[in-house]
């Protein structure tokens, strides 16, 4: 009664790691029902479930003392560190018998077997984030970013890396989805993630190629095992836009004639209108989402299989603003303190927009052997659909100026080896896998990028050593990748093909002291390469939905990166957090630069970019720090300092995000059973953002009797701050547990632009927002 009078309700800031793992029986190998597992220095504990399950939840970093407990097995005590051994399973060893070595077996997820620098939001704090995008969300984290395009396309930035040079993994899959065009937002249904996990540098040893910048993990939660159908219903609701979301979960696992089988299906409804900024309506900025998935997983033995399929649909109006004539118009429209146009709300999505559809089809199966260790196989087809659609048809049809359709099948297999003990007490683990890809690229209408094809292989192997409080890890990797661009010659009409070919080998090293029981140094050092892709090569054309004609460049090489960090992170009762710093330089770094002259077409002028090359640094710091002012009343500083230099030219780049420091106050109040509240607090914050002042020069002259501008279009936007608030609460409803959560953004109304907006030369950004959040599990009915 003890134990679980003190299981897991207290939650506090940045305390959202999980301990969770199973027990079982020496000898049998049977699951331990009823077992207890306690965490000495908290005082928490909870017992095990009919499958020898157990979960301990919002747990604080750190180094923690666990004893495993069942009635006539040997009580079993071991070490750990939160959170990278978040997966304990444990088997007990009989009283009744000679005792033999305790056998103590783990599973990590991906992320946590790298010893590289991550961050992950989880549990509540991912709670607070429900609603917003991908990108939108991670901006929580310290050293993350947006660039945006417009208030409803964000793509997330690491260490001021994007795109191409992020990978991410839904659901176990590398997602393709046009990801080169900066206002191409990922096409993921962030409700079907239990956590989101960051690693923040170079990461292409186990993930492939074009990892330069990091991975992001989308992880959901574990498929249910216990008889039953249980669920959950989101709910969000918020004033800028008059935003409605609705999402549902409902999942269930069979009894005893299909024990093993289980399933999930998932929905989104996503609806919003014209964005308000403090002082007008930003026109045309609607947004439409509609999102399905399932997922059917039997697991028998040693065998699982899994067979997951998801659609993503969106429709995404973008700002008429940013629509112009003439050069006189776009400079004009630029100076201009407000746009012309300022309409009422409305929920209208008219043209321009974009309407794209992922769908995501993925099969796999893995094996465990007690020996052997644990071999994964995945395959999956992904098909992503984008229609843009301009200010005017360009044809006068209904069709759509920019049609492009991706193919993309990926393969992995990946074998993770038994942990091997030494005779100095040491462990050996790791892992060696194959990773393939093919592509395949279908335009119509007006050209932009060409079609394409695309093939790619790549092998790793990762060894891990840990020995007392050293753990060290290596890992080389062989990438291959052939692309065909198709031709149309426009004097012959005859096809014709250009091809390249790129290989590379790169390799990474990186190691953590465990300084005491609180204190943590890791330090990394790892090469990472990127092939050009399609759009760096060959761009030519207007694209509808970054309102930018984008040239590329046939001769670029591909990039190569030299990426180390070193994190330091502390674990105390009051005081924890982390302090990391990094360096990246990038030899053939590709980026948009912009063009002096802007580029008049028959529908107008347009800001023009063309893919240039340099050597290239990006170097840093990022900061987590909270600290417990009392029992109750705590205080959390994010801190992202960034420093990139164009290293060829002697010049800054564009596009890098600004200096940033988010601050928060949080109380937490004690409940009592009478008032039916739990998990009650109130917190404020205040988010900084600096002038970007390392920028290229921008100046402006007079050439032909035009005004043109060099460096960039605009200066960048004067530096912000913001004040936010939140409240939240669990309760019960009936016999179902509910949580609230109000947040409120930008309270004081500021008016602002920001520098990662592509339309930050039109237009401020988004005014006064408050929204509810509202989560609902519930259970329908328990089967033998």
């Amino acid at each position: 009664m003890i134990l679980i009078s003190h299981s897991v309700r207290a939650q506090q800031p940045g305390c959202g790691a999980t301990l969770k793992g199973i027990l079982t029986s020496g000898v049998e190998q049977l699951p331990l029902p009823g077992a207890t597992v306690f965490i000495r220095e908290t005082g928490h504990g909870t017992v095990t479930d009919s499958l020898g399950q157990y979960q301990l939840t919002y747990l604080c970093p750190g180094r923690y003392t666990v004893e495993y407990r069942y009635v006539s097995f040997t009580t079993f005590v071991q070490r750990i560190q939160l959170p990278a051994d978040s997966v304990r399973n444990v088997t007990l060893t009989s009283e009744s018998i000679s005792l033999n070595p305790v056998n103590v077996t783990e599973h990590r997820s991906e992320a946590q077997q790298l010893l590289q620098n991550q961050v992950s939001l989880s549990g509540s704090a991912l709670d607070q984030t429900r609603g917003q995008s991908l990108g939108e969300s991670l901006k929580a984290l310290a050293g993350m970013y947006s660039i945006q395009t417009g208030p409803s396309i964000s793509k997330p930035v690491i260490h001021g890396l994007y795109s191409n040079r992020i990978i991410v993994l839904n659901n176990g899959v590398r997602q393709e989805d046009q990801q080169w065009g900066t206002e191409h937002a990922p096409q993921v249904d962030q409700f079907l993630a239990s956590r989101l996990t960051v690693i923040k540098g170079a990461a292409s040893i186990r993930f492939g190629s074009d990892a330069i910048g990091g991975v992001i993990l989308i992880e959901p939660r574990a498929m249910p095992s216990e008889p039953g159908i249980q669920g959950e219903v989101n709910v969000v609701g918020a004033t800028n836009g008059r935003m409605g979301v609705t999402s549902g979960l409902l999942e269930g696992a069979f009894g005893r004639k299909l024990a093993g089988l289980s399933w999930r299906i998932q929905g989104t409804i996503k609806r919003s209108g014209y964005v308000q900024t403090p002082h007008y309506f930003l026109e045309n900025t609607s947004y439409h989402e509609n999102n399905v998935s399932g997922d059917i997983h039997y697991e028998h033995k040693s065998l699982g299989v899994e067979l997951f399929y998801s659609r993503v649909d969106t429709k995404v109006g973008l700002f008429t603003g940013a629509q112009v004539g003439s050069l006189a118009d776009l400079y004009t429209a630029i100076g201009r303190p407000e746009p012309l146009s300022q309409p009422e709300f409305s929920y209208d999505l008219q043209r321009p927009y974009q309407d794209v559809q992922h769908e995501l089809l993925k099969l796999r199966t893995y094996w465990h052997s007690q020996g052997g260790g644990t071999l994964t196989a995945t395959v999956a087809r992904q098909q992503n659909t984008r229609r843009e659609y301009d200010f005017v048809s360009f044809s006068g049809s209904l069709n759509p100026e920019l049609y492009l359709q991706l193919i993309t099948h990926t393969a992995d297999l990946v074998w993770e080896h038994r942990t091997i003990k030494t005779a100095r007490n040491g462990n050996w683990s790791g892992s060696a896998g194959f990773n393939g890809i093919t592509q395949g690229n279908v335009r119509q209408y007006l050209f932009l990028i060409p079609n394409f094809r695309n093939y790619g292989a790549g092998v790793f192997a990762i060894e891990r050593y840990a020995i007392g409080p050293w753990t060290l890890e290596g890992g080389i990797r062989y990438d291959y990748r052939w692309l065909r661009a198709y031709f149309l010659d426009e004097a012959t009409k005859q096809p014709y093909n250009t091809t390249h070919v790129w290989q590379n080998v790169n390799g990474s090293l990186g190691a953590a002291y465990q300084i005491r029981d609180d204190l943590t140094l890791t330090a990394n050092l790892s090469t990472a390469w990127r092939a050009p892709n399609v759009a760096d090569l060959y761009s030519n054309g207007l694209h509808q939905s970054a309102v930018a004609y984008e040239r590329g460049n046939p001769n670029l090489k591909p990039e190569q990166a030299y990426n180390g960090n070193l994190v330091l992170a502390y674990a105390g009762k009051r005081l924890s957090g982390e302090i990391g710093a990094y360096n990246n330089l990038i030899h053939n770094y590709i980026y948009l630069k912009p063009d002096s002259v802007p580029l008049i077409r028959q529908r107008g002028a347009f800001p023009a970019y063309s893919y240039t090359q340099v050597r290239a640094t990006f170097r840093g710091i990022d900061a987590s720090l909270t600290y417990k002012l009392s029992n109750r009343l705590t205080i959390t500083t994010k801190n992202s300092l960034l420093f990139a230099r164009n290293q060829t030219d002697n010049d800054y780049l564009v596009f890098i995000p600004p200096n940033r420091s988010d601050n928060s106050l949080r109380y937490d109040w004690n409940t009592t059973n009478q008032t039916r509240l739990s998990n009650l607090y109130v917190s404020v914050s205040g988010l900084y953002v600096a002038q970007q002042r390392r920028v290229p020069e921008v100046m402006a002259r007079q050439e032909n009797g035009q005004l043109i501008f060099t460096g960039d279009f605009a200066p960048p936007p004067p530096a912000y701050f913001l004040v936010g608030a939140e409240f939240g609460f669990t309760t019960q409803v009936g016999k179902q547990t509910m949580n609230v959560i109000l947040t409120g953004s930008n309270l004081m109304n500021v008016a602002y632009r920001d520098y990662l907006n592509r339309f930050r030369y039109f237009a401020d950004e988004p005014g006064r927002n408050i929204s509810l959040k509202v989560k609902l599990p519930f259970s329908i009915s328990q089967r033998s």
